[in-house]
């Protein structure tokens, strides 16, 4: 079931907290190009699942893919002039409210407590504004200061998808955790 309001939600440029999410498919090319090079860069490249560079090309088609997508949404978060870095949500279901999120922080300019500000918007963004019941994430196994970070914030460990990720030549697990709305009673809508 699609829901169209929460639709439009998720294709918007937002406000929260003080802080823009910026979404992909509203971006001029010169911040998409912004984008491209934090997610190149060395140290946000080695926790995604998909290590290799990517070009401008595959960047601007997944950038298109995203204009008709009912279960993706990627948004650049600046605060005044500061680009703190990018939050997604995939896997977004509105039948069953729940979807999956990810972020990484700008490479170039880190802010101070930049992961915790992007986590802290995904939960708000999913729980208080869409009104969804859990969010989940992916980690891998070896990424602790992002478990510590997952933990702190209320994320709990729910599963392992064993030996899911092949990296310098061994296996290794991802974690999924998450985290039920705190602000929801147990009703059924």
């Amino acid at each position: 079931m699609l829901n169209i309001e929460g639709m439009r939600i998720l294709h918007s440029d937002l406000l929260l907290d003080g802080y823009e999410l910026l979404n992909f498919i509203n971006l001029k090319e010169k911040e998409l190009e912004t984008i491209r090079n934090w997610r190149n860069h060395p140290n946000v490249r080695k926790w995604m699942y998909s290590q290799h560079e990517i070009s401008k090309e595959e960047h601007r088609k997944f950038v298109e893919s995203l204009k008709k997508s009912t279960q993706s949404v990627y948004w650049m978060i600046r605060m005044a002039d500061k680009h703190v870095g990018v939050l997604y949500l995939n896997r977004v279901n509105f039948e069953q409210r729940h979807a999956y999120f990810g972020i990484y922080a700008n490479p170039f300019n880190k802010i101070p407590g930049a992961g915790s500000v992007l986590c802290k918007l995904a939960i708000k963004l999913v729980f208080e504004i869409l009104s969804f019941h859990t969010l989940k994430l992916e980690v891998m196994e070896d990424n602790e200061k992002a478990i510590n970070l997952y933990k702190k914030l209320g994320f709990r460990e729910e599963g392992r998808l064993r030996e899911f990720v092949r990296r310098g030549g061994k296996w290794i697990d991802v974690i999924v955790m998450g985290m039920v709305n705190p602000f929801e009673c147990n009703q059924d809508f």
